[in-house]
């Protein structure tokens, strides 16, 4: 019986055994994982636990990556987006950029194709504002991750109750319900007259509820306008009754404003709701939230920013981004955000909406007609960037916001006391330059 010949190894076969192992031993795989790279502004501790939970489960059904979280601030984003684009060094997926910036990375071919995403999680489930507001030249470019109008009027039932009044539904009763209510240390009316992006949001609102536009559909300067001064002398009518510093007023300081029961009106997204459960649940009973009161012979209309995804054009991992982005407009993840700020972020898909548990918090329940309501009004929201159906995409939306003429404009006809029509003049002009820059 003939025997076996001992089994021999070449050294390099025992070496490309050795690596064979090693390559195959947990720490290796993990090390060979590819790391998708998350920019958001959203990074309070409700906020950031919610991402850890999501990601989580994204890396379990796709163990090839893993994600990690980069914070960013509205007044940063821009500055890390061009130094990110100038080294070749950006990030995979981005949430959270109003649409005047993506408008400008379009402009400048800064966006990959999102139409794969769209697509996978539905294009008829977005709203149609919400979906359409990130269509350039026939492709998605982005989707609105979430909403919120700060066209709102948040009121204190009770204060408007003892003056015998009913929530103002025009600016003339607006004004009357401001003057009624100033009394004491609590002021009738709040809102942002700084050269603050506040002051600038609004006042495309306020130019629209006038009846007119920034930039006409065929893009001709539509500030200076009938209904551009209009809006200038409602607030020069209605800021008497405003506290003290409202000149310099942004988001904080209105918030806080009527949060402390300083102001018996003011407007913002739906962030007062958890604000006043966590810092003032004295009131918590007392307020409510009705559409932004509009002008006499104008029309009601609605801002939102259109909380934006997207991928940058030159991130290393598009394919991964892709997922992570669908993953996000799951029911449970999306659900699971939203509630970071009940009320505040509401849903861009439809089925969301519907869903009873999107209202499956105890301060979405107690504060349930009025969530419906603002999910209402961000459905009908438009944006500098397409201010009419019948509007193109205004490439130059994030140039004439960033620019400040339209804070501006406000300042120069309650500090600076200039005319309206001449305010609304010397915006127009400045907006002309703009365009043609």
């Amino acid at each position: 019986m003939s025997r076996r010949k001992p089994l021999t190894l070449s050294r390099r076969a025992i070496l490309a055994g050795s690596m064979a192992t090693l390559l195959s031993a947990p720490a290796v795989r993990a090390q060979r994982k590819t790391t998708l790279r998350f920019w958001t502004s959203q990074g309070a501790p409700p906020q950031m636990a919610a991402w850890k939970d999501i990601f989580q489960r994204f890396e379990q059904q796709n163990p090839q990556f893993t994600v990690a979280i980069e914070l960013f601030s509205d007044d940063d984003v821009w500055p890390k987006l061009t130094a990110g684009f100038a080294a070749h060094n950006l990030p995979d997926l981005v949430s959270y950029v109003q649409a005047y910036s993506v408008a400008t990375l379009a402009a400048n071919d800064l966006l990959e194709p999102f139409d794969d995403v769209v697509k996978a999680v539905g294009e008829d489930d977005f709203y149609p504002a919400m979906r359409d507001v990130y269509k350039y030249k026939g492709h998605y470019i982005a989707a609105t991750l979430n909403n919120q109008t700060s066209s709102n009027l948040w009121y204190r039932k009770d204060l408007l109750s003892q003056a015998g009044l009913a929530p103002p539904k025009s600016w003339t009763e607006l004004v009357d319900a401001a003057k009624k209510q100033t009394k004491g240390d609590i002021y009738g009316n709040s809102l942002p007259f700084g050269r603050t992006s506040m002051a600038s949001t609004m006042m495309v609102n306020f130019v629209h509820q006038a009846g007119g536009l920034i930039v006409n559909p065929d893009g001709s300067v539509g500030f200076n306008s009938p209904a551009t001064v209009a809006a200038l002398e409602f607030l020069q009518e209605v800021a008497p009754y405003a506290p003290p510093g409202a000149n310099s007023y942004s988001w904080g300081e209105v918030l806080n404003s009527f949060v402390t029961g300083r102001a018996a009106m003011a407007p913002y997204t739906g962030r007062p709701i958890a604000i006043v459960a966590a810092q003032n649940p004295g009131i918590l009973d007392s307020i409510s939230v009705v559409p932004y009161p509009f002008r006499t012979g104008g029309k009601q209309t609605f801002d939102c920013a259109f909380n934006s995804l997207f991928i940058p054009r030159g991130a290393a991992n598009v394919t991964g981004a892709k997922l992570l982005a669908k993953a996000l407009y799951e029911k449970r993840n999306y659900i699971q955000f939203l509630h970071t700020a009940p009320g505040h972020n509401l849903p861009a898909l439809k089925s969301i909406a519907a869903s009873p548990e999107l209202f499956d918090l105890p301060l979405m329940q107690k504060f349930r007609p009025e969530i419906e309501q603002m999910m209402v009004s961000t459905a009908a929201a438009r944006n500098l960037v397409q201010e009419t159906p019948e509007s193109p995409y205004n490439l130059k939306a994030g140039d004439i916001f960033n620019s400040g003429v339209l804070a501006e404009s406000i300042q120069d006809v309650l500090i600076n006391k200039m005319t309206p029509t001449a305010a609304a003049a010397k915006g127009g002009d400045k907006i002309a330059q703009i365009l043609k820059g």
